[in-house]
């Protein structure tokens, strides 16, 4: 074997490993248990959020970054021989940050008249932000019997950066500032 086979087969080597690190982190971020059901004439959807970079978040949030979690909801009613109609986008907005002070973990319910939770650690804080039970989507009568729909949801964790210089350096280490999933979709049909 000549030395620059070698050589290449180890760069080949380098390039697969660290190839293989940025597909990890891509596919990093997943919504799980993904369910639709009724509640007081509304449908509803609940899900989980897993395989959070929990270490690097926690880094930034003791560098005085926070980060915004941000779900952004879709249903769509399938049409056969025409593009599906979207009938409802909506996003739900939770905000994440570290009080040092305190030693606590604080979530913002964005949009909801909701007081910030404080919890000791980042797990906890996460568990609460990313899991969702029973969000009102809209009322079952606005949907058609018989018709198929799709309801899909994704994620996009926001590093919220202020101008100064150490947080623009953060943000370059966090990849942009941001990680997201892809979409998790469920399709139902309300019986007739």
């Amino acid at each position: 074997m000549s030395k620059n086979t070698g050589k290449a087969r180890k760069i080949l080597l380098f390039f697969l490993l660290f190839l293989g690190l940025f597909v990890r982190e891509a596919l990093a971020l997943e919504i799980h248990n993904l369910v639709l059901g009724t509640q007081q004439g509304y449908l509803v959807c609940s899900w989980q959020l897993e395989d959070i970079p929990v270490q690097k978040l926690d880094e930034a949030l003791h560098h005085g970054v926070p980060f915004e979690i941000r779900f952004y909801i879709e249903l769509e009613r399938i049409r056969r021989f025409r593009g599906d109609k979207t009938i409802l986008r909506h996003e739900v907005v939770r905000e994440v940050y570290y009080n040092a002070v305190k030693n606590l973990y604080q979530v913002y319910f964005v949009g909801l008249p909701y007081p910030p939770r404080n919890v000791p650690s980042l797990e906890e804080a996460l568990a609460l932000a990313g899991n969702v039970k029973s969000l009102p989507l809209l009322p079952l009568n606005t949907l058609q019997r018989g018709k198929s729909y799709r309801l899909k949801v994704r994620v996009v964790i926001y590093q919220k950066v202020s101008p100064g210089l150490a947080s623009r350096v953060l943000r370059f280490l966090f990849r942009g500032g941001k990680i997201e999933s892809d979409w998790a979709r469920i399709r139902f049909k309300l019986p007739d």
